[in-house]
């Protein structure tokens, strides 16, 4: 039986208002006309073809499943080469672009929805769809743009694997842009096949590697940070630049008796008022006084829908009942960014327009210019789950209130314009996410702005768990695995390159990665024999730090600063800290007295090559970015077995006074043990273990 049709994008696509409609904002003005559109043309052949210029790199799933569950989009298209159902019709299809996993997640609310950007215009003349279908739903073929689709189709599959095959459909359109709807799984297409004549000459096939400039890479005391909470006395941040800060939304938003926009916001969600100085006493002050950064990571939801007990914690729209994928319905969340980032940023305005709950308004304090608007909200878990389209809608509405269609006090860029968004942290590696994500700015926003120039943002976390999507991982793991057996530089140099390829210029970012102390968690330190699970911490901790600086990433966040329990806690996360916070104090772990000296010894350095990755003694070489003749040596065995390999002979070539530093790391101490080795014959000779050494030598000029 065919469904009733589910609604479609009521928001986002198909939009027709947003084709008519010129915004100003601040006196910015924005073209809300801009489109990729399908012009009239001249046709490149004479008759219509099969159009095989259909790449990988432009099929897009817009519920996101393809990096999470798989199969990608362009299992849809994937077999053209050889399927030509208008002239053989007994190709049998073997892939298809159905996820299997969580199709619960990935079908509600709009159906799956594959969308094929041509690149060009084409003028279609017919589609053949593969029905593979194992009961009787409804799908449909637009054609247009994804401001505006046009439905050219509309079937209802067989159901019976006794009538699988091929279906043709006259499709007359002139476009550049095709999406399929499917309604359910059960609603199996496995092949799509368009013919027509291109209306200009289609561009050659992507690349597959870029080849573009890329940022310079940052020191070791610019890229490593830390997630925390407000309260961190400021002599154990010294070893970090960034500050991710959780922050939940219904400490800002707790307004459950005014209705949007007479909203009023706890402007100082980690801070209080002192009445001696007359101002507030915050956290991000003391940060930006260290010369160095914080952000606020925005989480959960307003006070109001809790109260409402509403069940999607990723996205705060304005009132219950609006779509999640139109910007226009995050109005109340947009306008309490424009709030934060009018205190916080550098542009100062008029405090009477600040929509603070109490009479200690300020604005333009200088001290915070990283918003990131939510925080796993790819994280697989039904109906909590974020799809690109909405977290778009989102975004476009917090960054500058969707191009100021949203009104003057709504987004940060408006606020500020030396403020920027950063991406939600992902759960994993989802570069098709991203992929998705670049697609809908260039083609729903009026200036195809990309939104998260604060930084690309993935998470991830060393396990033994097996599985695809993040739910099955940690569902799956016993616990933790070092970053060697996870192949953790690998894998973050493949999502490095791919983000590249996506979005050159914006900083890529490992917003969480750690471990906890405590052998129960999914998360588990390895021990290194000889050493306790605070020490073993400690070592990974560092190896990992090594992986992360060499992969290309620009910069990385550890998690997680400080820990309320005792090191044998159960409970995942609860033991991932660099310090114990007690009562009346705080009590650093191993792992900070050594992240401490790595940074206070190299803090200058930046990475330079990759020298051994195989074996049993690994070898990276890190170059002193003011002072490029002096290097460091990052050295150790790969492995958690206990290995030792004595008098290895590290090649350091002609060094000054053919004398190298050995730095060893220790508990109780910010500086480690140095001890002088001498170099014979460009040679060193070191005793290497489990537990990392630092080389350090001025090569000769």
């Amino acid at each position: 039986m065919a469904h009733p049709e589910p609604r479609l994008l009521t928001g986002v696509i198909g939009l027709i208002s947003l084709l008519a409609v010129t915004a100003s904002c601040n006196n910015q003005q924005t073209d809300a006309t801009k489109i990729l559109s399908a012009t009239p043309g001249k046709a490149v052949c004479k008759r219509p073809q099969k159009i095989t210029a259909i790449y990988k790199d432009y099929v897009y799933d817009l519920s996101g499943y393809a990096d999470v569950t798989g199969p990608s989009a362009f299992a849809l298209f994937d077999e053209n080469h050889a399927a030509d159902p208008k002239s053989l019709s007994d190709f049998l299809p073997l892939s298809s672009p159905v996820p299997r996993v969580g199709t619960l997640t990935y079908f509600r609310d709009y159906g799956s929805r594959i969308v094929v950007d041509l690149r060009v215009p084409y003028k279609l003349s017919e589609i053949y769809l593969y029905d593979r279908s194992r009961q009787m739903d409804t799908v449909w073929i637009y054609t247009g743009t994804m401001k505006e689709w046009k439905l050219s189709a509309q079937f209802v599959t067989r159901g019976d694997p006794a009538a699988w095959g091929w279906r043709r459909f006259e499709v007359t359109d002139s476009t550049r842009f095709v999406m399929f709807r499917f309604r359910s799984v059960e609603a199996e297409i496995a092949e799509a096949v368009m013919y027509g004549c291109a209306l200009e000459t289609p561009p050659p096939p992507p690349t597959g590697e870029y080849t573009g400039p890329r940022l310079p890479p940052k020191p070791l005391k610019e890229f490593l940070g830390v997630n925390c909470y407000q309260g961190i006395p400021t002599q154990y941040m010294e070893p970090f630049y960034y500050s991710r800060v959780y922050t939940n939304m219904g400490f800002i938003d707790q307004d459950t008796v005014n209705e949007y926009p007479n909203i009023k916001y706890n402007i100082t969600p980690h801070g209080w008022w002192n009445n001696g100085i007359q101002d507030y006493v915050l956290y991000v002050d003391s940060i930006h006084r260290m010369g160095k950064k914080a952000w606020y990571s925005y989480l959960g939801i307003p006070a109001w829908m809790h109260q409402a007990k509403y069940p999607y914690d990723n996205r705060p729209i304005t009132k219950l009942g609006q779509s999640m994928e139109d910007p226009l319905s995050y109005a109340r969340h947009s306008n309490m960014l424009w709030n934060m980032a009018a205190c916080y940023g550098s542009t100062p305005v008029d405090t009477n327009l600040i929509q603070a709950s109490n009479d200690n308004r300020f604005s333009g304090r200088g001290v915070m210019n990283l918003y990131e608007n939510g925080n796993e909200s790819d994280a697989f878990s039904g109906a909590n789950y974020c799809n690109p389209v909405e977290y778009f809608a989102q975004s476009s509405a917090d960054y500058d209130g969707h191009g100021c269609r949203l009104g003057p006090r709504h987004g940060i860029k408006n606020a500020d314009p030396h403020s920027e968004l950063m991406m939600a942290g992902m759960t994993r590696f989802d570069t098709n996410r991203l992929r998705i994500l670049k697609f809908l700015c260039d083609n729903l926003r009026p200036d195809s702005e990309f939104l998260w120039k604060g930084g690309i943002q993935y998470h991830w976390y060393s396990t033994n768990g097996t599985g695809t999507s993040p739910g099955e991982v940690f569902m799956s793991a016993r616990g933790g695995i070092t970053p060697e057996e996870d192949s953790l530089r690998l894998k973050l140099t493949r999502a490095r390159n791919a983000t590249y390829r996506i979005q050159p210029g914006v900083e890529c970012i490992l917003g969480e990665y750690g471990y906890d102390k405590s052998q129960q968690s999914k998360v588990s330190t390895p021990l290194v024999p000889g050493y306790n699970p605070s020490q073993s911490q400690g070592i990974m901790l560092l190896r990992a730090i090594n992986a992360i600086f060499m992969s290309g990433f620009d910069r990385y966040i550890i998690y997680w600063m400080a820990d309320n329990y005792d090191a044998d806690n159960p409970a995942l996360f609860n033991t991932s800290g660099l310090l114990r916070q007690y009562d009346t104090h705080y009590e650093p772990y191993p792992a900070w007295y050594y992240i401490s000296t790595l940074y206070n010894h190299l803090g200058n350095y930046i990475p330079d090559t990759i020298i051994r990755e195989a074996g049993d003694v690994w070898v990276y070489r890190w170059r002193n970015q003011s002072a490029p003749d002096s290097v460091a040596y990052f050295v150790y065995c790969p492995t958690h077995s206990g290995k030792k390999v004595s008098g290895f002979q590290l090649e350091v070539g002609p060094v000054e006074q053919n004398m190298a530093a050995e730095l060893s790391f220790k508990e109780a101490s910010t500086q480690g043990d140095l001890v002088n080795r001498q170099v014979i014959n460009n040679m060193v000779r070191i005793e290497v273990t489990e537990f990392p050494k630092v080389i350090m030598v001025r090569e000769k000029k």
